[in-house]
């Protein structure tokens, strides 16, 4: 990782708002010129600093009218059981997010579905079929967005 000064880090919030901003208003909201600017973005691609740029569509076009967090908790650790699960999941399209995570649980997956019908199928028939899969529990997200960071002015995913 390379390191990061206050103006990278003013690009990197920048772009963190506004992935398409172009490098000719970017240079001007953080005050500096545009050749030095699209040298620092460079650079920040080339060290992995910046990982891409993505699209924020709203789950309903894609038929997700449905969005929850799935607990997985794991009866089989170590790689076997690991690989089993990530094995498992990793052509799923409902999950649009994997993440490992601390505490009494190993895995939090973002999944979007058609209804709750599909989402019963999902849990029942994919995740608890699972073999090294010991427990799952859902959370159904009501709204996402409207949060206290924008409350201040700041957009959110």
């Amino acid at each position: 990782m390379i390191e990061l000064d206050d103006i990278d880090r003013k690009i990197l919030l920048a772009l963190r708002d506004d992935g398409r901003l172009p490098i000719l208003n970017l240079a001007e909201k953080i005050g500096l010129s545009p050749t030095p600017c699209g040298r620092r973005v460079k650079r920040m691609e080339e060290a992995g600093v910046i990982q891409g740029y993505t699209a924020r569509i709203a789950p309903q076009a894609l038929g997700q009218n449905i969005n929850v967090f799935v607990s997985v908790r794991l009866g089989q650790h170590g790689p076997e059981g690991t690989e089993q699960f990530l094995a498992a999941i990793a052509a799923r399209q409902e999950i649009t997010e994997c993440l490992l995570v601390t505490g009494a649980v190993d895995y939090v997956l973002r999944v979007g579905v058609s209804d709750v019908d599909a989402l019963g199928t999902f849990i029942r028939d994919v995740l608890q079929s699972i073999p090294s899969v010991a427990e799952t529990s859902t959370m159904v997200i009501l709204k996402q967005g409207a949060n206290l960071l924008e409350a201040r002015g700041r957009k959110t995913a």
